[in-house]
């Protein structure tokens, strides 16, 4: 089982194997924590029950004023003109707007700074 996941937005999630076998996923409730966590978790544990690894993701320069938690990943909706991303805003947990202004969500590690590569999810 899986108790914590080191990702904002994305709380809580669940994953969860029971006695029979078979695998329980829980996502958020609020839509976009929702959203964020149905484009990671479940690739994580495919993954891992095929014995293939993560598919790769492309890291992209990303710009703007992103806040990060200590310790936490942020998944951020970004817009790629193909060299650049730049967060389009509108990612509270409970908004959607964010996400559908979006190309991609961004994986910002918390220790990112402006113009550093960031993995990016893409979402088209």
């Amino acid at each position: 089982m899986v108790d914590a996941v080191a990702c904002r937005p994305g709380h809580p999630q669940l994953l969860a194997q029971l006695p029979d076998g078979c695998w329980i996923l829980g996502l958020p409730g609020n839509p976009y924590a929702a959203l964020a966590a149905a484009h990671t978790l479940p690739a994580s544990l495919l993954a891992g029950l095929s014995g293939r690894p993560l598919p790769s993701l492309p890291r992209i320069p990303l710009s703007g004023d992103i806040r990060t938690a200590p310790g936490r990943t942020c998944l951020t909706p970004v817009t790629w003109d193909g060299a650049t991303a730049r967060p389009v805003g509108g990612h509270r947990p409970e908004s959607l707007h964010g996400a559908a202004l979006a190309d991609g969500l961004a994986a910002v590690p918390p220790d990112w700074s402006t113009g550093d590569p960031a993995p990016l999810i893409l979402l088209s």
